[in-house]
């Protein structure tokens, strides 16, 4: 027994399109996840600036946040991934605002550091605030900035903001938002893929 069917002209242009599937799916792929990465970093600097007290240009300048895009062509063996890079390492005082030394202490952007003070290292650009430790002692010794022999209370502590239990706990945050949004991307981008760029 034998059975002819006529397919309309529809039928014809849907089989076409899941001829060409991978190559929109990977495109759609692609797309959400460049999406996905600019949403990442723009979250991670508000939340991360938030808990800090740090504004988000600051987080920007120093790179302290990266968002990496990797797909099947970057590096052999590997699928599409989507790396976030959060730099730990304490942020220094001066890098805050702008130092301003008062009588008790000094003044960075929204922080006050109690009992510290400014100091401009010898190979350093600007200022930067200091502490002395609760061991110091007075020493006799050179000075590397003028040379001459003197008095210095030393030893001495660089001011710095620690980051890093703020970063980890907004990385746990944000890995089920992420997982949502990635969701939500790749609908509109199919929907995109399938319905309109075709």
């Amino acid at each position: 027994m034998k059975l002819d069917l006529e397919l309309d002209s529809t039928v014809d242009e849907l089989i076409e399109q899941f001829d060409h599937a991978p190559e929109k799916v990977s495109k759609a792929i692609a797309r959400s996840l460049r999406k996905l990465s600019r949403f990442a970093e723009r979250r991670i600097l508000r939340e991360l600036a938030r808990q800090q007290s740090i504004s988000q240009k600051v987080l920007k300048s120093l790179g302290r946040v990266r968002v990496s895009l990797y797909q099947p062509g970057d590096r052999a063996g590997q699928n599409y991934s989507l790396i976030i890079w959060i730099g730990a390492l304490d942020i220094p005082a001066h890098y805050l605002g702008n130092p301003i030394q008062t009588r008790s202490g000094v003044r960075t952007g929204r922080r006050f550091w109690e009992g510290a003070f400014l100091m401009r290292p010898v190979n350093a650009t600007h200022s930067m605030v200091f502490e002395r430790k609760d061991t110091w002692q007075h020493k006799f010794q050179r000075s590397k900035k003028s040379g001459r022999m003197m008095w210095m209370g030393l030893p001495l502590e660089k001011k710095a903001v620690s980051i890093w239990s703020s970063a980890s706990t907004v990385l746990q945050k944000l890995e089920p938002v992420l997982l949502d949004r990635f969701t939500t991307l790749m609908e509109q981008e199919l929907n995109y893929a399938f319905n309109i760029e075709s």
